[in-house]
């Protein structure tokens, strides 16, 4: 019997820990292919994935690793901290940003391009920037992947950058592992009943004891 309880506890404080801190809020189903190159050499190649606004559910710790490139521009990746990840960086470098409370979490992709202009002879650069919680067009955004693990860490998702050089949509131009670290245990519902159902079966438990040894 105390086997089964503690057992039942330890399940209770592993649901605990494991509790979702970030979720995807509008999330819409995408499939896409030439996912490729230097990226897929990490990740592997990915053919799916959600569109949506990366959501945290209480305030904690957001890392995100830089895990490759396959792109036409210059890409990048930026924290609302102000911190950021370039396409120069090693592999593996990562970034990370407090965030206090619940709420979509501060971050944004970007690309970078020049256009030389013969008439006036002279080169103009240009910038678009996506950020999280932004809609998202037929090309330009990012997908969300299952999480994984590989040799740069462990990942609760893969975002997957897609600029707007040449229309296509593979989502593999600036991609970056994420992970939340909530900075306390954020139970769910169910796991309190858990809880008090484990606690009630320990407390019966020792209770039998005490009427076996009067006994």
């Amino acid at each position: 019997m105390k086997r089964i309880v503690f057992g039942l506890l330890l399940s209770v404080v592993w649901g605990i820990s494991q509790a979702d801190s970030l979720v995807i809020n509008n999330a819409s189903k995408v499939s896409f292919k030439g996912y490729d190159g230097q990226p897929a050499t990490v990740t592997g190649a990915e053919t799916k994935g959600t569109l949506g606004t990366l959501y945290a559910t209480s305030a904690g710790t957001f890392s995100v690793t830089y895990l490759g490139e396959e792109s036409g521009y210059l890409d990048s990746f930026s924290l609302g901290n102000g911190k950021s990840l370039v396409e120069k960086d090693p592999l593996g470098t990562t970034i990370s940003e407090k965030i206090s409370k619940a709420g979509v979490v501060s971050f944004s992709f970007s690309d970078y391009y020049q256009v030389v202009d013969n008439c006036k002879k002279k080169t103009n650069t240009y910038t678009d920037t996506f950020t999280n919680g932004q809609k998202e067009g037929p090309v330009f955004g990012y997908a969300i992947m299952k999480g994984q693990t590989n040799k740069y860490g462990i990942f609760d998702y893969i975002l997957g950058f897609n600029d707007i050089y040449g229309r296509d949509a593979d989502y593999d131009d600036f991609v970056v592992g994420v992970k939340f670290t909530p900075a306390t245990p954020v139970p769910e519902p169910q796991t309190y009943a858990m809880l008090l159902a484990g606690l009630g079966l320990l407390g019966l438990s020792i209770r039998r004891r005490k009427n076996g040894a009067f006994d």
